[in-house]
């Protein structure tokens, strides 16, 4: 079902997987084309039935890695009543309509950082003018799987946030020069996918395993309070580890190896990156000992070095604002979002417990 609240539309999904799939496409399908229509517009009409054609292809992979993931996608296809290659093509990465690059915050707090024993972890949308009227507060319960509470676009598997066996999952944009393609790294698939591990170690191993192809970043926590960073640079993984205390990224390459950080093109294409990345991590060491989830938005709400801030409300620097705020208790199954910058916006509540 989809809960009329102000914000973002709120859809709950349980039952097999083909069911979640189709509860999910029938609660927002006109969304789901409006997302659909927002990815596909930049192309030529031959151009994207050409990308549908080769989405088709995606249904191998995934039959091979979570055939479960498979029933899902199928079940949203037919709910919203598109063809089943181009629900598939959302999930393997649709490029947006945005022109401009992506630049979003992210951090989280584990339980030897945050004073209460508790882990917070939370991040910005930062993505070009529109993006809300796509995006929905996504949980699902397929029998057999982990359920997993999502801020995620309209139609996808699952873009960011936290799952019922404590995990949460980030995602960051990075521009290495090289043969890697810049961009914002692991489409809602892979993420679902991430979702799904019960533990760091488990969501390292998968990462490790798709490939190094794909470029990014994620940040995941556990259960135990575990935390770290993942860079996708194209041909290497680097693991950047928080262990039981905090860590926080913005699109800038992070690795240790000065060689990676020479690669790093965040001064052309996301200017503030530098200035958000050494920002929020000043902001989360300053709060040890002292985190909630009120703490989380103020961070999140930051303007200091405006226009270069956490909080951007200006999208003529960069091409990007901020669209939304999310913080999250993974331990106690909470998400919170804010429909706006959270410096100002009112936000609303979703739990495991809503379902």
């Amino acid at each position: 079902m989809a809960a009329a609240i102000a914000g973002f539309p709120v859809v709950i999904a349980r039952g097999s997987p083909y069911e979640v799939g189709r509860i999910h496409g029938a609660a927002v399908a006109p969304v789901i084309t409006r997302e659909v229509v927002a990815r596909g517009g930049a192309r030529t009409a031959a151009s994207r039935e050409h990308a549908y054609a080769q989405a088709a292809g995606l249904a191998t992979v995934m039959q091979r890695w979570a055939p479960h993931l498979l029933d899902e996608v199928r079940g949203i296809a037919d709910g919203a009543g598109i063809a089943l290659n181009v629900a598939l093509w959302l999930q393997g990465g649709a490029p947006g309509l945005e022109t401009v690059p992506a630049g979003c915050t992210a951090f989280i707090v584990g339980p030897d950082h945050s004073g209460d024993g508790a882990i917070y972890a939370g991040q910005n949308k930062d993505t070009g003018v529109g993006a809300n009227e796509r995006s929905i507060i996504l949980l699902v319960k397929p029998e057999g799987r982990p359920g997993v509470l999502s801020f995620s676009y309209a139609g996808h598997l699952a873009q960011f946030g936290i799952s019922d066996r404590g995990l949460s999952l980030w995602g960051m944009s990075l521009y290495p020069d090289g043969p890697a393609r810049g961009g914002g790294g692991a489409a809602g698939l892979f993420k679902r996918m991430l979702l799904e591990c019960g533990s760091v170690a488990e969501a390292r191993e998968l990462m490790d395993a798709f490939g190094h192809g794909d470029v990014g970043a994620q940040a995941v926590s556990d259960g135990d309070g575990n935390c770290g960073v993942m860079e996708h640079l194209g041909d290497k993984h680097v693991w950047l580890d928080g262990g039981r205390a905090s860590i926080a990224h913005a699109n800038m390459i992070a690795s240790p190896d000065p060689a990676d950080r020479a690669r790093d093109r965040w001064r052309e294409r996301t200017p503030s990156s530098g200035p958000r990345h050494e920002r929020i991590n000043a902001l989360v060491a300053a709060h040890r000992g002292r985190f909630s989830v009120n703490r989380g938005f103020e961070l999140l709400g930051d303007h200091a070095g405006a226009p270069a801030s956490i909080c951007r409300h200006d999208p003529s620097f960069e091409g990007i604002q901020t669209n939304a705020g999310i913080v999250t208790e993974p331990l106690a199954g909470r998400l919170h979002a804010s429909y706006g910058p959270p410096c100002s916006s009112s936000r609303q509540t979703v739990s495991f417990a809503t379902a």
